[in-house]
């Protein structure tokens, strides 16, 4: 019969010549296979499943993807004969598209879909088999176990796919043909008929107008078609018994009078059943191929590992990620990776390679987490193989790759900097080639389409000679050109071999459009002046931070920027290429390292160098004066005082000025008992402290005076209070901390700020914000993750913002917020224009937008829901980031984020757009707490400079 759905699946295993399971040993054939089966969504998501997740995704109206990938595969392997070991799931169907056996759209659509993933490393055919697993499971259907290895043929196969009019004893030769018992046949088309519907537009005399579902639950994996077929109360016209003619599922369920389909109304046996029908569906392939073990998540797998020759030479700068599997670790127990090392000739090193956290990823049924690296390691020594130790809260525990290590290769290195693809389409690539190996060759992989209507490019490898461009001590450089015609480069693949080792699997995607030629001399890109000086490569763990106290990530970072940044702390430093850190001192975990592991050159000026990642260029201002509770005629200093519960510690008088200074504030209030500042430009005055005010940390006055920086001026509910001389001493000078009133503005992590004016038109904070009914201190802290300050109004109002609004809201009495919180009553939740605000304890780093190779940020601009400006295509993400939006739109002249998890693409605006002020978008994407991602009715947008990559971050 002629599925009319994603219908089902059906594997031969006594035909095949099956591996045994074992644990793989990375690199593997099926890495490909697993990355789009395990990576759904989060960092590095193929988003292979995004086309049928939710499963009520449509490819058309009431068309669901899911069902039309199940049938596609069915469809493919149905021709299939496992007596003489020809066809089978073997991607034939893509030169079948046209076959009057293959009615409907789904194929074709199906195809268009897949074949972005097929390489030389993935087969459509392993594809295809990915995509009965996905389209099952996320409609709620069993794990499908998937084996990898099939080769796809090159040709249509044979007629013989099952049609709805034929008879029972004509399926029974057909499923027998395929490998399936006449009792194997009705589950498998109960299995395969769970999801989707049959249409009028192809069958007409089935359904005679619109769709006929093939059971209530279309967009469901479950064992409702069985049961209301049991039941009698079936509506699949393809269920109907005589006299309709066409009425293929009637036919094989009552072949043996209804005895299998009625074991199949139970839930249990219907999901355990169909995992078996399906993974026979997609093992049945063609004699003399030989299928992997089950493809299962590796626990440790590399990403990405590059050396590249460094420092004149004189180093290798060895880079990747590495994904750790933590389906059955606990959020955050992970407290470290590390890669544990040996050098050329097997010898260990007794420095790990420090990783720092990139990401999080889920799948189905698994989650993962990212650690990138970089190290620069002496080319004399160089490395080997490496071992992966986490550590975690509950100890550590050293992967192997089941004994085999993880191996690097360095007799053969692919030179990134130094290759290019400019805009006519000429590739360049160079290679270091230790002396003495031989002569290398460069290889590239290109699809070449072939005749609509099938999607399936072939594959066409061409290898070219390189030539000796240079030398520089243990290697040699090469260097060799390929022109590729049209849109090739694209979907090309290239490696550099030399005899049996090789760089290879590399993308053209990122490339520059000018190679850059190898600099054979040592770097010196650490500048000083009058005003800073370098002290070192330092390493950072991140958790804690080297400098602690203030950061910033900018793409236009140099020395000079980051130094005016810090330029009031003692200590500053550039890490990552665009990342800048401040702090008074160093933390006692950060260790001075070589020079060569800071080789990251600063976003802002690539002469210069901004560590790399874990590793931080240290520098020391020599300007740096540190501030200082000033001597005051007539006064002593008392200390750092809170403010009082239910009013001011200084009651009498007061004042607000920009170039508020200790002397002006003393000379303010001009003799008064006491005299305090606060929030960096605020005076007060009073005869007395008042009741509830206690002397606190001096570190909690950490604001610089407004008018002069190198005098303190409190903080936030913190005064530094000076006392006439004379005037006894307050009792309490001793730190106290009264008992925590569940009234009080107070939440562990965060500094109350105050109570302030807010209105509509001025709004004090803002950023994102919503309305809860459930609003309380902790829910809108969760809500605002990611930014600075938080604020609640109106009992049931949520802001946040990155700062407060300029001009400076007005500070009013707390209990001017008296209003209970809509979730919490013992908590106030502001009033009317009036908005309760709190500041994250946390180390800031401002959000930015990032540097994106092969693009130009162009601005925040408007949008709107009812008129789109892209329309090209788009997707949603509860974990978006800018890089994700980059490589989803990769190629699209324009791409852009908005209301933090949302995605668009388009080669043009459809509809008009203005551009705004950056402050309109002030969403923080939500997988990365650094990055803008719009906000409501404003896209962040991205612009692609012609000629030049296709959209990847540098993050």
């Amino acid at each position: 019969m002629i599925w009319r759905t994603s219908t089902l699946t059906w594997a031969l295993f006594t035909c095949q010549h099956l591996m045994t399971s074992a644990q793989v040993i990375w690199p593997a054939s099926i890495d490909e296979l697993e990355d789009i089966m395990m990576l759904n969504a989060g960092h590095r998501a193929r988003g292979f499943a995004n086309a049928v997740t939710p499963c009520t995704k449509e490819t058309g109206p009431g068309r669901l993807a899911a069902a039309e990938w199940i049938r596609t595969a069915f469809h493919d392997m149905a021709t299939g004969n496992t007596f003489t070991g020809v066809g089978g799931l073997d991607a034939s169907i893509a030169f079948e598209i046209t076959s009057s056996e293959n009615v409907g759209p789904a194929f074709a659509t199906t195809l268009n879909v897949y074949v972005p993933f097929f390489s030389s490393r993935l087969s459509l055919s392993d594809v295809i088999a990915a995509g009965v697993y996905t389209a099952t499971r996320s409609c709620g259907g069993p794990s499908i176990p998937v084996r990898g290895g099939r080769i796809d043929a090159t040709r249509a196969g044979a007629q013989g796919v099952p049609l709805p009019q034929n008879a029972a004893g004509t399926f029974r030769n057909q499923f027998l043909r395929m490998g399936y018992s006449s009792t194997e046949m009705i589950q498998f088309v109960a299995c395969g008929h769970t999801l989707g519907s049959t249409h009028s537009e192809n069958f007409p005399d089935i359904v005679p107008t619109g769709k006929s579902d093939l059971d209530t639950t279309p967009a469901a994996f479950d064992n409702a078609g069985p049961l209301e077929y049991v039941a009698g109360i079936t509506k699949n016209r393809l269920a109907f018994p005589p006299p309709n003619k066409k009425n293929a599922d009637w036919v094989v369920y009552s072949s043996d009078g209804n005895a299998t389909i009625r074991a199949m109304t139970n839930a249990g046996t219907f999901q355990s059943v169909c995992r078996t029908m399906f993974q026979k569906m997609i093992d049945v392939v063609p004699s003399g191929v030989v299928l992997s073990d089950v493809v299962t998540p590796y626990e440790i797998k590399p990403y990405d590992l590059q050396l590249t020759l460094a420092d004149g030479g004189s180093s290798v700068q060895f880079t990747g990620e590495i994904r750790v599997r933590t389906t059955q670790r606990s959020k955050g127990s992970i407290t470290g990776v590390q890669l544990v090392y040996k050098d050329r000739i097997g010898a260990s090193s007794s420095t790990p390679i420090m990783s720092t956290p990139s990401g999080e990823a889920t799948g189905f049924d698994d989650t993962f987490s990212f650690f990138t690296f970089s190290a620069n390691i002496p080319v004399q020594s160089s490395i080997s193989s490496f071992n992966v130790l986490v550590k975690t809260v509950n100890g550590d525990q050293t992967y192997d790759n089941n004994g085999a290590g993880f191996k690097v290769d360095d007799s053969v290195i692919y030179q990134a900097p130094q290759s290019c693809l400019d805009g006519s389409g000429k590739l360049t690539v160079a290679a270091a080639v230790r002396k003495g190996a031989a002569v290398p060759n460069l290889q590239v992989v290109v699809q070449i389409p072939r005749a609509s209507p099938n999607p399936l490019p072939s594959l066409s490898t061409a290898t070219v000679p390189m030539a000796t461009q240079t030398g520089t001590g243990l290697y040699d450089v090469y260097s060799a050109s390929y022109s590729f015609s049209g849109s090739q480069a694209q979907s090309a693949e290239f490696g550099v071999f030399a005899d049996n080792v090789s760089d290879k699997n590399k993308r053209t995607s990122g490339l520059p459009t000018t190679c850059i030629p190898l600099d054979t001399s040592p770097p010196t890109s650490t500048p000083s002046s009058p005003a800073f000086s370098f002290q070192g490569c330092y390493s950072d763990a991140g958790a804690p931070r080297a400098l602690s106290a203030s950061g910033s990530a900018d793409d236009a970072m140099t020395v000079e920027r980051c130094a005016a940044f810090c330029s009031t702390y003692q200590l500053f430093g550039m890490e990552y290429g665009r990342e800048c850190y401040c702090g008074n001192t160093l933390d006692a975990s950060s260790n001075v390292m070589g020079l060569s592991d800071c080789s990251m050159p600063c976003s802002g000026n690539p002469s210069q160098t901004c560590g790399a990642g874990s590793r931080l260029s240290l520098y020391k201002n020599s300007k740096f004066v540190a501030p200082v509770n000033p001597p005051i005629t007539g006064y002593n200093y008392l200390g750092c005082y809170s403010e009082a519960d239910g009013g001011r510690t200084l009651g009498d008088t007061d004042t607000t000025s920009d170039d508020m200074t200790v002397e002006k504030c003393a000379t303010f209030c001009n003799g008064s008992g006491y005299f305090g500042l606060e929030y960096s430009k605020e005076c007060y005055c009073g005869a007395i402290l008042n009741a509830g005010s206690t002397l606190q940390p001096a570190g909690d006055c950490s604001m610089r005076c407004a008018g002069n920086s190198t005098e303190w001026c409190g903080a936030g509910r913190r005064l530094n209070v000076y006392q006439k001389i004379g005037v006894p001493t307050p009792i309490s000078t001793t730190i106290s901390v009264p008992p925590p009133n569940p009234t009080a503005p107070s939440l562990p992590g965060y500094n109350y700020t105050g109570c302030f004016v807010d209105t509509v038109s001025q709004r004090s904070l803002s950023g994102r914000n919503r309305q809860d009914d459930n609003n309380s201190y902790e829910s809108c802290a969760s809500f605002c993750d990611g930014y600075q300050y938080f604020g609640v109004e109106y009992g049931h109002e949520c802001y946040c913002a990155d700062k407060l609004s300029s001009p400076m809201p007005e500070l009013r009495k707390d209990d001017e917020c008296s209003m209970p919180c809509a979730g919490n009553s013992t908590e106030h939740c502001g009033a009317a224009s009036r908005i309760t605000v709190f500041k994250s304890l946390t180390m800031y780093t401002p959000p930015a937008n990032p540097l994106v190779f092969g693009y130009n940020y162009t601005g925040c601009f408007t949008d709107s829901v009812g008129a789109r400006v892209l329309q090209l295509s788009h997707y949603f993400d509860s974990n978006m980031t800018i890089a994700k939006c980059a490589t989803f739109c990769s190629g699209s002249k324009y791409f852009g984020t908005q209301y933090g998890g949302e995605c668009y693409c388009g080669d043009n605006f459809v509809n008009p757009t203005t551009n705004v002020q950056e402050k309109d978008c002030s969403f923080v994407c939500p997988g990365n707490k650094e990055e803008y991602c719009g906000a409501g009715d404003r896209l962040s947008l991205w612009q692609k400079i012609e000629g030049v990559g296709n959209g990847t971050t540098t993050e």
